[in-house]
C-alpha cells in the first residue's frame, strides 16, 4: 500500500519547538536573527458525509491513519509581510506533519494563511488508469486532498495559542468501493472499472485555482492489478477505486483470474461526487470461462514454444531498458526474452513503453523470433508494478586542473516516487570538498588541482520522498596540474542546501 489518509483523525495539539535559539539572559539573541522553527501541522477531512476513512471490517464503518513518511505541501504567507509566499514540505512523523523553516526572531503577529494539499505535488500529478493494490488494502496514492486555514493575530508557523496549525482538508476525488465474495478459490489477476459519461482517470492531472483538470490522456476506465504473490482470493476480496467526479450513464466492473471472469453492470445513471464513497457489496459472484484468457507460462516455457498465433502471459522484471524506443528484456528467473514494444489491447493510444529497469510487468503476446531467438514483437500490457527510478547523468564530470568556478551541468531525474523528492549531496572528501553544487543541476570547482596526479571525488546523491530513499553516485574529476597540493577547508554541505525535485 502506498499511503493511508486519515479521515476524521483526532487532532493532536503539540507545542512548537524552536531550534538553534538560546534565550538565556546573558546571551540574548540579536534582533532579526534567523532561526530554524519546527512547524507542526495536523490535517483531517472535514466533510464526513461518506462516513469512510478507507479501511473496513464490516462495510459500515471505515477507519485509517496517516502513515509515517506521508508528505503534504503547505503554502503559507502572512498579510503585509516581506516573508512572502513559501511552499514547504511536511512529513508525518506519527503524530503530526513536521517541517523546518527559517524565521526571524523579530517576527510580529499578523493574519497568516495556509493552503495544504496531498499528495505534495498536486499541482501536476499522475492519476494513471493502471494502478496496483496490495491484497485488499486501499492505495491512497490517488486520494487527492486540498485544504486551507487562516489565523488572525498569530505568528507564522503556529496558531494564535502557539500550537499546531490545523488544516481541514477536502477530498477532491470520489471513491467506488467493492466487497465481493464467491465460491472460486483463485487469485484475482485484474479488475477493470469502466464508467461511461466522462473521464475517471488520466495520465496527468493539474490542480490550479481550485479547479481539477485533466492535463494528459484521459481515460474512462481504471485497471487494478496486484504485485506478484499479493493478490486477494476470489472467495473474498475488496477493490478500491479513486475516480474523478463524473456524471455517469453506466458502470461496469470486470474481474479476472487466470482462467475465469465475472462482470457486474449498472446502466442506471449516477453522480459520482467528490468526497463521497460509493459502496457495492455482492455475495455469490458468478464466474464464467474467460474467452480472452492467455496461457500463463514462464520465460523458459515460452522460449520452447513454436512461433504462432497463440497468446501467452509472461510476468517478470524489466532489464536492459533501451531509452527512446521502449524495448527491453523481461526476466523471470527462468530466462530472459526480448520485448519489442508494449501497447494496450483495447486502447492503442495508451503506450506502456516507458518502463524502467527493476519494474515488474506482465505482458501478453505471441511468440515471434529475431535472429532465431524467441521474442515478442507486439506485446499487450496486462499489469505493471512501478518501482521508484532515479537517474544521475553523466556519471563522470571532468574539469581542467586550473578551472575555478567553471560551470558544468548534470541531470537529476526521478519518477514513480510517491511524492516530491528532497535531493541531498555528500562528498567523499567531506568538509574538504573542492566542488560546489548549485540547485540540483550545476557543479563548479572552487579549488584548483595543484597536485601532479589527477584529483577526484565521489558525490553521493540521495533522493527521498519521505518513504523511499534511493542513492546514486557521480564522480567529479580534475585533470593533472603542477605543484604541490595545499590544505583546504570547505564545508560541502554548508554550500548545498536541500533541493526539491
Amino acid at each position: 500500500m502506498k499511503k493511508f489518509f486519515c479521515f476524521l483523525m483526532p487532532v493532536a495539539v503539540a507545542g512548537l519547538a524552536f531550534c538553534a535559539c538560546n534565550k538565556e539572559v546573558e546571551n540574548p539573541v540579536p534582533e532579526d536573527t534567523v532561526v530554524k522553527k519546527t512547524l507542526r501541522f495536523s490535517a483531517y477531512v472535514k466533510n464526513d458525509d461518506s462516513k469512510a476513512t478507507l479501511t473496513t471490517s464490516d462495510d459500515k464503518s471505515f477507519i485509517a491513519n496517516w502513515e509515517v513518511g506521508d508528505r503534504i505541501n503547505v503554502d503559507c504567507y502572512k498579510e503585509n509581510d516581506s516573508f512572502g509566499h513559501n511552499s514547504m514540505l511536511a512529513d508525518w512523523n506519527g503524530s503530526s506533519f513536521v517541517s523546518l523553516w527559517d524565521f526571524s526572531t523579530n517576527e510580529v503577529p499578523g493574519v497568516c494563511h495556509y493552503d495544504g494539499c496531498y499528495p505534495a505535488d498536486l499541482s501536476t500529478c499522475e492519476f494513471e488508469k493502471h494502478r496496483t493494490q496490495i491484497g485488499n488494502e486501499f492505495n491512497s496514492l490517488y486520494d487527492l486532498m486540498v485544504g486551507s486555514v487562516t489565523y488572525e493575530n498569530a505568528l507564522l508557523g503556529e496558531n494564535p495559542d502557539g500550537g499546531d496549525i490545523v488544516i481541514p482538508m477536502e477530498r477532491i476525488t470520489s471513491i467506488v468501493y467493492f466487497h465481493l465474495t464467491s465460491d472460486l478459490d483463485e487469485p484475482i489477476t485484474s479488475a477493470t472499472l469502466t464508467v461511461e459519461g466522462g473521464a475517471i482517470a488520466a495520465s496527468r492531472l493539474k490542480y490550479e485555482d481550485g479547479v481539477l483538470d485533466v492535463d494528459y490522456l484521459p481515460s474512462n476506465s481504471i485497471v487494478i492489478t496486484f504485485p506478484k504473490g499479493q493478490a486477494p482470493s476470489a472467495r473474498d476480496f475488496r477493490l478500491w477505486f479513486n475516480i474523478l467526479p463524473v456524471e455517469a450513464t453506466s458502470l461496469t466492473l470486470k474481474v479476472t483470474t487466470d482462467t475465469k471472469m465475472a462482470t457486474l453492470s449498472n446502466t442506471t445513471g449516477k453522480s459520482f461526487i467528490a468526497g463521497k464513497l460509493n459502496k457495492i457489496v455482492k455475495n455469490g459472484l458468478n464466474w464464467v470461462d474467460d474467452p480472452d484468457a492467455a496461457e500463463p507460462v514462464t520465460v523458459a516455457q515460452f522460449i520452447e514454444k513454436e512461433p504462432g498465433s497463440t497468446y501467452y502471459k509472461l510476468t517478470g522484471t524489466v532489464q536492459g531498458k533501451v531509452d527512446g524506443d521502449g524495448s527491453f528484456y523481461l526476466n523471470d528467473g527462468t530466462g530472459s526474452v526480448f520485448i519489442n514494444q508494449v501497447t494496450e489491447k483495447d486502447d492503442p493510444i495508451h503506450s506502456y513503453c516507458s518502463v524502467f529497469d527493476g519494474d515488474e510487468i506482465t505482458v501478453i503476446g505471441t511468440r515471434d523470433e529475431r535472429d532465431r531467438e524467441a521474442m515478442i514483437w507486439n506485446a499487450y500490457h496486462f499489469s505493471h508494478v512501478y518501482y521508484p527510478y532515479f537517474r544521475v547523468t553523466p556519471s563522470i564530470v571532468e574539469f581542467e586542473a586550473d578551472d575555478l568556478w567553471v560551470q558544468k551541468e548534470f541531470e537529476v531525474w526521478g519518477i514513480h516516487f510517491d511524492s516530491v523528492l528532497n535531493i541531498t549531496y555528500e562528498s567523499s572528501a567531506g568538509d574538504k570538498s573542492r566542488f560546489f553544487i548549485a540547485g540540483h543541476h550545476s557543479i563548479f570547482p572552487i579549488v584548483a588541482n595543484l597536485a601532479s596526479a589527477p584529483y577526484s571525488e565521489i558525490i553521493t546523491v540521495t533522493a527521498s520522498d519521505g518513504k523511499h530513499s534511493v542513492q546514486k553516485q557521480m564522480e567529479v574529476r580534475q585533470k593533472a596540474g603542477q605543484g604541490a597540493s595545499t590544505d583546504i577547508n570547505v564545508t560541502f554541505n554548508g554550500y548545498n542546501e536541500e533541493n526539491n525535485l
